[in-house]
């Protein structure tokens, strides 16, 4: 049953990847270890990880489908203020090769723990439960656009979840203000782009 706000975490987001690494030695990575880890310390940390690997231009195939879906459902529990995500047994059992999974993992630690020397706790406004539950809806949005079969269209969605959900993390309203802004740069962008090409394509069809 959805509760009144999401609940909220002060743990550092390189310390919480490292960890989870730790934990989870097997040869893959299942969304179920995800929600297992982190069903207590929000929505934040689950979204900013499963979109890491969008997020980053490694080849790690078949990604967008496997976290499309469940982003959606995800952003969609923390709009309609769910105390915890949950995913149905079909999508927690899908699962990333582990090897693939530290590789993003351990690509973005060396500039994380670099970022996390600047952010800081500040516009916290930015990231109160009712700030969660719009900030959700925007990640719902960009969700969709990731599970969209467009070439090279999911890095740019993934990157500003990331930095959004990293911002909510670490309670830097700072960080969430800038991500907001890089999305809707990235939603007029990618609409622009595709409301061009259609374009074309009914000129060609006439």
């Amino acid at each position: 049953m959805p509760t009144s706000s999401p609940l909220r975490t002060k743990l550092q987001t390189s310390k919480l990847l490292q960890d989870f690494l730790q934990k989870h030695t097997g040869e893959r990575i299942y969304l179920r270890d995800l929600l297992s880890e982190l069903n207590n310390r929000a929505f934040a940390p689950l979204i900013f990880i499963c979109a890491l690997p969008e997020a980053l231009p490694l080849p790690v195939a078949g990604v967008s489908a496997i976290i499309g879906i469940p982003l959606m459902i995800v952003s969609a529990q923390l709009v309609l203020g769910f105390s915890q995500p949950w995913l149905p047994k079909w999508i927690a059992n899908r699962s990333f090769k582990r090897k693939d999974f530290e590789k993003v993992i351990n690509k973005i630690l060396h500039y994380l723990q670099k970022c996390e020397k600047v952010i800081r706790p500040r516009w916290q406004f930015a990231s109160s439960p009712l700030a969660q539950r719009i900030l959700g809806l925007l990640f719902l949005i960009l969700a969709f656009v990731i599970a969209l079969p467009i070439p090279f269209g999911n890095l740019p969605p993934a990157v500003t979840i990331v930095i959004m959900s990293l911002g909510i993390i670490e309670q830097d309203g700072v960080v969430i203000v800038l991500g907001v802004l890089a999305a809707c740069a990235v939603l007029v962008i990618m609409t622009s782009a595709i409301a061009a090409l259609l374009s074309a394509l009914l000129v060609h069809l006439r």
